[in-house]
């Protein structure tokens, strides 16, 4: 199920920028992170773990080698999808779009203020960029997602 949510919104995010001039640029950063470059230099990384990740390459360990951040997705709170999300949204002042239980709990524990953890549940879709950007389309997924 975790893929096919992944797989709806790298879609949702191509078909939009595909629409606006042609080019979308997409880099796996290992497991399940991605930064995604739309043709207007929008960037957005998703599910960003690669400090620790075996699977990163080792020139992006480093969360400053990614480039600037303009918006980050969490797709579930387990360590592997968000271990970086707090300390890249604090670096590039990124809003993080996760489920709205996990939103409201990194600001319960101070981990991000309000303002870089904005309510995205399933269903809802975003247009972080404005009306001409990338629609972004939260969807069901059946996964576990505590944050401990």
């Amino acid at each position: 199920m975790k893929k096919f949510l992944f797989a709806l919104l790298l879609a949702t995010v191509t078909g939009a920028a595909f629409a606006q001039s042609g080019k979308t640029e997409v880099l796996w950063l290992g497991q399940a992170a991605f930064r995604i470059t739309t043709p207007g230099g929008k960037v957005i990384m998703i599910d960003p773990w690669m400090r620790t990740n075996p699977k990163t390459p080792a020139q992006f360990k480093e969360l400053h080698s990614v480039g600037k951040v303009d918006l980050i997705l969490v797709t579930h709170a387990h360590f592997d999808h968000f271990a970086d999300a707090p300390d890249l949204a604090k670096m590039h002042d990124a809003p993080v779009h996760t489920a709205s239980g996990l939103g409201n709990t990194v600001v319960t524990l101070d981990i991000l203020p309000a303002k870089l953890a904005p309510r995205f549940g399933k269903g809802g879709t975003i247009m972080p960029f404005g009306p001409q950007g990338v629609k972004i389309t939260a969807t069901h997924a059946e996964h576990a997602s505590e944050l401990v």
